[in-house]
């Protein structure tokens, strides 16, 4: 019996921990508006005009290119590999899904 209530009680702390976990991950949309990146980057004819049109940009760039870019932009934007790594891979994600 204690065996059994120990495990359930494991269980029940991983789940709840899971859960606040996902929930404190950003979505690759929310972090677009917190960074601000439609200031440059232009979506579905909304945003700034200095960066690169987003549309379609999953199809046009693998997801490698795509975090290559984030990394290691080219002049102009500034890097962002001061994010966390479930920060890009939530950005890689948004922009490879916009076909």
């Amino acid at each position: 019996m204690k065996k059994a209530l120990l495990l359930l009680m494991g269980w029940i702390v991983t789940a709840t921990w899971a859960t606040a976990l996902a929930a404190s991950s950003p979505g690759g949309k929310d972090l677009v508006d917190r960074l601000g990146c439609l200031s440059c980057h232009s979506l579905r004819g909304q945003g700034g005009k200095k960066g690169p049109a987003w549309d379609g940009a999953g199809s046009r760039l693998g997801p490698a290119e795509i975090k290559m870019r984030i990394l290691c932009p080219g002049r102009g934007m500034p890097s962002f590999a001061h994010l966390r790594p479930e920060e890009l891979d939530a950005l890689v994600q948004y922009l490879s899904e916009l076909k």
